[in-house]
């Protein structure tokens, strides 16, 4: 009637025995069902739900069938079928069971809700009690998990912001080094540029001085008179 513990409180729960199967009616589905002939048993009460179709325990007993077959979402139709019935004991079970079915499709936190429901219809029932417990503390660890992975998603994601940054403040540094050493190469040849236009003035000149001294008559020395 209850998850099958494992060492540990938290492990996966793999082992599920569906509640108060003795609350079907005394019908050859209910000897197959306890014969663990499920599938014969499934047959079995879709012919009593034909000609019932508002007979809940019918649909909670195809229900327990389904599940016990491993056909989990089909197993919710039925027992949601089954929630009407009057009798809170039964009523208890039906919502019990629902939850353990939640439960096997990974609906978690849908599987509390009905345990709880069946708890406030019959607080003594030991099972659905320690199934909520359970579901609530497996919760809890989903919920701290998906809270890591998200943190861990956004610092990933404040690392590469970071990073791209970080890449576009060194293009940027880059690019202003690389203005910077072409503005100087550039001054650098101006300098040069001017610098050689100012020795070749000089040179200029220095050849026109040249020239001009050489237009100067040259008197040579004056010899006296032989008297």
């Amino acid at each position: 009637m209850k998850f099958c513990k494992m060492n540990r409180i938290l492990a996966w729960i793999s082992c599920l025995t569906i509640a108060a199967v003795n609350a079907f009616p005394a019908d050859n589905a209910l000897k197959l069902y306890q014969k663990g002939k499920y599938e014969d048993a499934i047959r079995k009460y879709n012919r009593i739900i034909k000609d019932h179709p508002d007979w809940e325990e019918a649909h909670f007993g195809k229900g327990a069938a389904l599940y016990k077959s491993n056909q989990v979402e089909e197993a919710i139709r039925e027992f949601e079928n089954a929630i009407p019935m009057k009798d809170p004991k039964q009523k208890s079970a039906v919502l019990y069971n629902m939850g353990n079915a939640l439960y096997q499709a990974n609906r978690i936190d849908e599987s509390l809700q009905f345990y709880k429901k069946a708890l406030e219809l019959n607080p003594k029932d030991m099972d659905a009690k320690y199934n909520y417990e359970l579901a609530k503390a497996m919760m809890k660890q989903q919920n701290d998990q998906n809270k890591e992975k998200k943190d861990q998603k956004e610092q990933q994601q404040s690392g590469q912001n970071k990073q791209e940054q970080q890449q576009k403040e060194q293009q940027k540094q880059n690019a202003q080094q690389q203005q910077a050493q072409m503005k100087n190469r550039k001054e650098k040849e101006k300098d040069q540029k001017e610098a050689a236009q100012i020795l070749d003035a000089l040179k200029e000149n220095e050849k026109k001085l040249m020239q001009e001294r050489m237009k100067v008559p040259y008197s040579g020395i004056k010899k006296e008179k032989d008297w």
